[in-house]
């Protein structure tokens, strides 16, 4: 029997051998890292300064402006100081994005104080504070800008208070080239996310408690509204005109959870389409709060997008990053990929795309988390692949 079975052994042994591969040295990974900011109770909008190595970041519960210094190569934060914005610590600092007209400059929103703020945040040094270079009172009877945007030659912020004079909800602009020139648009209850579709130059507002979308003709001033059908999914609130042909939105669903549904608007045909995720784990019950185009890997043509999942309003839908790759068409998914957020019920807020790596603010934790690839880039994550084979074992071990 021994010496029988010997030489099976060797073979075994010779096969073993021939059949191993070269040593791997450059591996491939994935890696998402929370960074812990000021600790405060709301952590919200972020956006980075235009051709600097800072990120600013706002803290709307203590009216905190967190200024982040990145490494210039990796993107990781490696610092941060923390400044106060408006009268005291109830100003109600949200809004936060970077202005083109004023190159250097980045616009601000103190929902409470019922203002716009056009600073310099002061890049030569971390320590340096921003500098107030312009303020836009919000006339009556609009109140309470939360989110604001610099849309061509006019700034905009969605009116998320309803006005203390007549109980209505506005979407207000103003010209960059005269500030007393504004408009306030009547809209439903409340207005979020605002862009541009470029090709018809139309405006569209996401108003989350009305589960509606406005449309905006700047020429005449004439609004109208895109109802989400219910049976699709409620609450729009991201809003992007990234991609091309039309713009993009999400739905955060409610206290039941999400429906993992993102829609597209066609502008020329004023009509909306939807897409879900398909993944019964994280997708079909996501809670779709954001969204920031995913730039293709080199030489791949397939348009995608990041999709921030949140516990917001749910803690049936998880925290989660997610990204979509769709046909050349724009009508179907044909790739998704799953970054669990490591600290659940976070109540991821934002998603932000720097060069290399993808940020997320966390509002309910006081945190920034950073995505980063390894030798490889996002849209090429092989596991992704494995995952969405729905094979389930008739047993464990």
């Amino acid at each position: 029997m021994l010496i029988s079975g010997f030489p099976r052994l060797v073979v075994l042994a010779l096969a073993g051998t021939a059949l191993s591969q070269k040593p791997v040295t450059s591996l491939v990974s994935r890696r998402l890292t929370e960074y812990v900011l000021p600790v405060t109770t709301e952590t919200h909008e972020l956006a980075r300064v235009p051709g600097t190595d800072f990120v600013l970041l706002s803290q709307m519960s203590n009216s905190q402006l967190v200024k982040i210094q990145l490494d210039a190569a990796s993107e990781a934060p490696i610092a941060y100081q923390a400044f106060p914005m408006g009268k005291n610590n109830q100003s109600g600092l949200h809004g936060v994005w970077p202005s083109k007209k004023h190159p250097g400059m980045m616009w601000l929103s103190l929902q409470w104080e019922n203002k716009l703020l056009l600073v310099d945040p002061g890049t030569d040094d971390l320590s340096t504070p921003p500098t107030i270079i312009q303020t836009i009172d919000i006339p009556e009877p609009g109140n309470g800008p939360h989110c604001v945007f610099e849309i061509g030659d006019y700034v905009w912020a969605g009116l998320k208070v309803a006005s203390k004079q007549t109980s209505s909800f506005y979407v207000f602009s103003a010209s960059l080239s005269n500030t007393s020139d504004t408009t306030l648009y009547p809209c439903l209850n409340s207005p979020v996310f605002i862009a541009q579709d470029p090709a018809t130059k139309l405006v569209y507002a996401t108003q989350d408690a009305s589960s509606s979308i406005m449309r905006i003709n700047t020429t005449d001033h004439s609004t109208s509204q895109l109802p989400i059908p219910p049976s699709v999914g409620v609450n729009p609130v991201g809003l992007t005109n990234a991609l091309g042909g039309g713009l993009w939105f999400t739905l955060a669903g409610n206290a039941t959870g999400g429906t993992g549904t993102f829609g597209r608007i066609n502008p020329a045909k004023n009509t909306l389409t939807f897409l879900q995720l398909k993944s019964p784990l994280l997708g079909t019950n996501a809670g779709l709060l954001h969204l920031a185009d995913a730039a293709s890997p080199p030489g791949d043509p397939a348009p995608a997008l990041w999709l921030l999942s949140t516990s917001l309003l749910s803690n049936a839908s998880a925290d989660a990053l997610i990204r979509v790759t769709l046909d050349a068409d724009l009508e179907n998914i044909v790739g998704e990929e799953y970054i669990s957020i490591p600290t659940q019920n976070a109540m991821t807020h934002r998603v932000l795309t720097l060069d290399k790596t993808v940020m997320v603010s966390e509002l309910h934790t006081f945190t920034l988390a950073q995505l980063a690839y390894n030798n490889t880039v996002a849209g090429e994550w092989l596991p992704a692949e494995a995952a969405s084979n729905a094979t389930v074992y008739d047993e464990a071990g």
